[in-house]
């Protein structure tokens, strides 16, 4: 009877311990969402306005600069270089399949089984120079393309912090989920800082 007592006591006071927890969490959460609003509400009235969002479309901005036209040029100008090389290679490759398929019963075995080596050998440089010939492009493209966004980029920043911005969202990504009519397009801002008409 008396530990069952004790046992009672002992209970109870767990839930008052565990009540006041519960009590102590709840002043100290209202306390920080008291805070939090207070904060936010305190940085509209120091800004004196309601805070600005933008949104971009950098794809049309940066396709649209005159140094972009000269880099898809390059490319172009690379990418046909490699082509006709590449071309030449398949042409070999054909002609020497060809003439192995035209002569290969006159070939002694020997003759067909080092013939069979080396056009598997040229297929392979074949093969081979086509994916480093994709490499080489993409990487020149990286290269090219590094310093208009950077200067894309530098333009953003400029453009969002004269005119007060927080957020400039990038459209064409997806990134922006919402994009309401107070949202501002930026992009003939920035066009406009970069001297694109």
């Amino acid at each position: 009877m008396q530990y069952s007592k004790s046992l009672g006591t002992r209970q109870n006071n767990r839930c008052e311990i565990v009540f006041k927890l519960e009590r102590l969490k709840m002043i100290d959460m209202n306390k920080l969402v008291a805070l939090f609003l207070g904060l936010l509400l305190s940085c509209t009235v120091l800004w004196g306005q309601s805070p600005k969002f933008g949104h971009i479309n950098t794809n049309e901005l940066i396709t649209a600069l005159p140094a972009m036209k000269e880099v898809t040029a390059k490319l172009e100008a690379e990418f046909k270089q490699k082509e006709t090389q590449l071309t030449t290679m398949q042409e070999d490759l054909r002609k020497q399949q060809s003439d192995y398929q035209a002569n290969a019963s006159k070939l002694t075995p020997g003759e067909r089984t080092a013939k069979e080596k080396q056009l598997g050998e040229m297929g392979q440089k074949v093969q081979n120079f086509y994916t480093l010939a994709q490499e080489q492009l993409k990487t020149k493209e990286q290269e090219l393309k590094a310093p208009i966004i950077q200067k894309v980029r530098k333009a953003i920043q400029e453009v969002g912090d004269e005119k007060g911005f927080l957020y400039i969202f990038e459209i064409s990504s997806g990134v922006a989920i919402f994009h309401s009519d107070k949202s501002v397009d930026v992009t003939p801002l920035v066009k406009t800082k970069l001297g694109v008409i």
